[in-house]
């Protein structure tokens, strides 16, 4: 992807509705092909870019009480920020990771900041992709705290269509809160569309 392919990504894929601050971020961006397993960051680390999902998938996790690896958040559709934190300033409480071959583009954070500091446009686009991603987040957390196992399991397939054939079912298990024994008897039960 040249600078002028990524404006357009931004803009048409990442919520960058201002042609002006897609511009900017583009002459920032950095296009990287990560590998299976890869990490963009690590826990504990202070993030120095943002990236954005161009193609495949990415998890963020986490190291729960029992020492277990759990996927907090799947980011798996075109356009998606990647963002442990909105606060820039702490340093990341989960490993993001790409759970088969993907691509993002990274901007610094220091030209973001940049712009939101000078482009009410941008600003007002940051916040509504903020809002995208925190009402994400509230939908796992409602569905896995409030729903039963097949109830989980119908949600994750109607808002990851076709996800469910592209990644390892264990990470699914993980971010469902589901054990994989009952994602498995859970999928024989339920036909799939």
């Amino acid at each position: 992807m040249n600078t002028i392919n990524v404006a357009q990504f931004l803009q048409d894929s990442a919520g960058i509705k201002d042609p002006q601050a897609a511009g900017t971020l583009a002459a920032h961006a950095t296009v990287r092909a990560l590998a299976k397993g890869e990490a963009l960051l690590q826990a504990g680390e202070h993030q120095a870019e943002i990236a954005v999902l161009i193609d495949g998938a990415v998890r963020t996790a986490l190291i729960d009480s029992a020492g277990r690896d759990t996927t907090d958040c799947l980011i798996t559709k075109r356009g998606m920020v990647i963002a442990p934190c909105a606060d820039f300033s702490r340093p990341s409480p989960v490993r993001i990771e790409a759970i088969i071959p993907s691509h993002v583009a990274s901007m610094p954070i220091e030209a973001v900041q940049s712009l939101l500091g000078t482009s009410l446009p941008f600003a007002h686009d940051f916040i509504a992709i903020l809002q995208n991603a925190w009402q994400m987040h509230w939908d796992i957390k409602t569905a896995v705290c409030q729903k039963t196992a097949r109830e989980r399991y119908l949600w994750f397939l109607d808002a990851y269509p076709g996800v469910i054939d592209l990644i390892p079912h264990h990470y699914i298990a993980s971010y469902l809160g589901m054990t994989q024994v009952t994602l498995s008897r859970v999928r024989k039960e339920v036909p799939e569309a």
